[in-house]
């Protein structure tokens, strides 16, 4: 499977085909504004957000979709609603606070 956009079957796309998917318990809007959090910040350097919004959707998969669409993470990552930042705000707070209890 071609992920980058060029035609061509890439070594990488053939490896990431027999690695699988990570699975997680994010839903398709929090994957979405996770993203758009690392990118806005800086963290995903990528230039071309939706080059890398594909790579999220061919190597991701949640409980309720085991294909996640561009089009679908594409909208979430544009829209972002107010239950969607909050759950990824309390999923933030999870990870600092088990990060400063793993510094104790």
């Amino acid at each position: 499977m071609d992920v980058s956009g060029s035609g061509k079957q890439g070594v990488s796309a053939s490896v990431n085909e027999r690695l699988g998917k990570v699975e997680t318990d994010f839903s398709v809007a929090q994957l979405a504004y996770l993203c758009r959090i690392f990118y806005d910040l800086g963290y995903f350097t990528n230039k071309n957000q939706t080059e890398m919004l594909k790579v999220a959707a061919h190597n991701f998969k949640t409980s309720n979709s085991e294909e996640i669409s561009l089009k679908s993470l594409k909208a979430k990552y544009y829209s972002i609603d107010n239950s969607t930042k909050e759950s990824v705000k309390k999923r933030l707070l999870e990870m600092l606070n088990y990060v400063n209890k793993k510094e104790k």
